[in-house]
């Protein structure tokens, strides 16, 4: 994985790149990284009246915060990858030098989207602390889970934004894509929770495991809400799919490296 390794080759130029994308982030707002808080609470907030209170569809104790537990990881994943889409095509001048490693630029983009990753997992696992003690002895078994999580979404940045540059339309269809795939997540709800799935197992499997991002948000979520340790399987299969997703990501990268600064 040479290309990741150029992260630590050349720390210099990657915190300058990294600092560059932070400020840019948040330059102009007034909250800056505390809309870090406020999106995902607007949305369980929103969750929390329709499934929980209105519609009664889901009884589960402390529906707030198992909403934020989920919210925790798909909302990093969907940030790092839709914002690695412009990483490239918004920076033509340092694109277009040669000796320039572009990949740098949508890892920038990962690591501005952890600095928001850390501050969301803070004032979860803070609130989970409170209200849900058999947590204290597990809650921090979701850390090392980041790791995975952090290389899945670096290999998906470095695709979408090598894509991008070479197909335009990448950023607007994972816009269409991202939405249905957020309810087939299991965010707001679990599958053994939905009608249709209890009675057809097989169903909830292929749901789970065709979604590689469904045992993403399990596993960080079972420590950090459920006060139990992450499965084993869930463990296995982050590992292999991150694994993957960063080879996929050198591929294309090395793919597509000379057309980038051609089609800018």
């Amino acid at each position: 994985m040479i290309l990741y390794a150029d992260v630590v080759r050349y720390p210099d130029l990657f915190l300058n790149v990294f600092r560059r994308e932070l400020h840019g982030k948040y330059r102009g707002s007034v909250l800056g990284v505390l809309w870090t808080l406020i999106n995902p609470l607007a949305l369980m907030a929103v969750y929390t009246l329709v499934f929980s209170v209105l519609l009664k569809a889901f009884t589960v104790e402390h529906y707030p915060l198992f909403v934020l537990s989920g919210l925790l990881t798909w909302f990093f994943f969907q940030s790092a990858v839709q914002m690695s889409c412009s990483s490239l095509f918004a920076q033509p001048t340092l694109v277009k030098q040669i000796r320039f490693p572009r990949h740098m630029l949508p890892l920038a983009v990962v690591a501005a989207n952890v600095v928001t990753l850390v501050v969301m997992f803070v004032f979860v696992a803070g609130a989970s602390l409170i209200v849900i003690p058999q947590t204290r002895t597990t809650f921090w078994a979701a850390v090392p889970l980041f790791i995975p999580l952090i290389a899945l979404a670096s290999g998906l940045a470095v695709v979408a934004g090598y894509l991008t540059v070479v197909y335009r339309d990448i950023e607007h269809l994972l816009l269409t894509v991202f939405l249905p795939w957020f309810f087939l997540t299991p965010v707001f709800y679990n599958f053994d929770q939905l009608p249709g799935v209890a009675d057809r197992q097989w169903l909830g499997s292929i749901l789970y495991w065709g979604n590689f991002v469904a045992p993403f948000v399990r596993g960080i979520r079972d420590p950090l809400y459920g006060g139990v340790w992450p499965r084993l399987i869930d463990v296995i299969y982050m590992v292999v799919v991150s694994g993957g997703a960063l080879l996929l990501g050198m591929l294309v990268a090395r793919r597509l490296d000379d057309q980038v600064a051609a089609q800018l």
